[in-house]
């Protein structure tokens, strides 16, 4: 029951935080459903690791979350609303388990969305403009450090609280297979990022054109 409280107060606050225009200005508009439909898929289609805990707290598989990726695109808060349809739509009505839908809302979405955004404001502020380090970083660092840091968090959490474990009681393994997990969320967050940022720059309002092409742009001009 904690756990739905706490989701509902988080999309809650990202609603408030969110101007409601956002949602339907463009590329928004047009978007939202799209990538709820997608990441509610990509949140099913799984391939379970080796002995794994498929009936625990939340389980360990390989599948795309994409917290990070929204968060690239839309910004943090957006981002989350979009999270929590996409935890009702992909979890809650594939399982009809509430309790379900928002821990994976706010383990598989909220927290590496939030560890995402810090990595991003860090690039932002301490990191070059350049096109290729805000795909490395926006892309790839931030979701495998959202993946990882979060992976370790809800394995502490399970072993602190004696609850089931994700996975295994190697810690050395498991830690070896989030390390796998956590490339292939960010190599799959860099891919699609840049393919976006190359071929429809306008589905990232969040891209900045003048500040990273700025030069190049004043030369083609002149």
């Amino acid at each position: 029951m904690w756990w739905i409280a706490l989701a509902v107060c988080i999309v809650l606050l990202a609603l408030y935080k969110s101007p409601a225009r956002l949602f339907l200005q463009r590329p928004l508009s047009y978007l939202m459903i799209p990538a709820i439909v997608l990441l509610s898929l990509a949140w099913n289609l799984r391939a379970h690791l080796p002995s794994a805990a498929t009936e625990g707290w939340v389980d360990l598989s390989f599948h795309f979350f994409g917290s990070s990726l929204l968060v690239a695109m839309f910004g943090l808060w957006p981002a989350l609303v979009i999270l929590f349809f996409v935890a009702m739509v992909g979890i809650f009505i594939v399982s009809g388990n509430l309790t379900e839908a928002a821990t994976h809302y706010i383990f598989a979405g909220v927290l590496p969305g939030l560890v995402a955004c810090l990595v991003m404001d860090m690039i932002r502020r301490f990191m070059p403009k350049h096109l290729f380090i805000l795909i490395l970083g926006n892309g790839y660092m931030a979701a495998f450090s959202g993946t990882f840091v979060c992976g370790m968090l809800i394995y502490a959490i399970q072993q602190l609280f004696g609850l089931q474990s994700l996975s295994t009681v190697d810690p050395v393994g498991w830690i070896m297979a989030l390390i796998i997990l956590s490339f292939s969320e960010g190599s799959m967050s860099g891919m699609l990022l840049s393919i976006f940022l190359i071929y429809r720059p306008n589905w990232v309002p969040t891209y900045d054109e003048k500040a990273y092409l700025g030069n190049k742009i004043a030369e083609q001009s002149k």
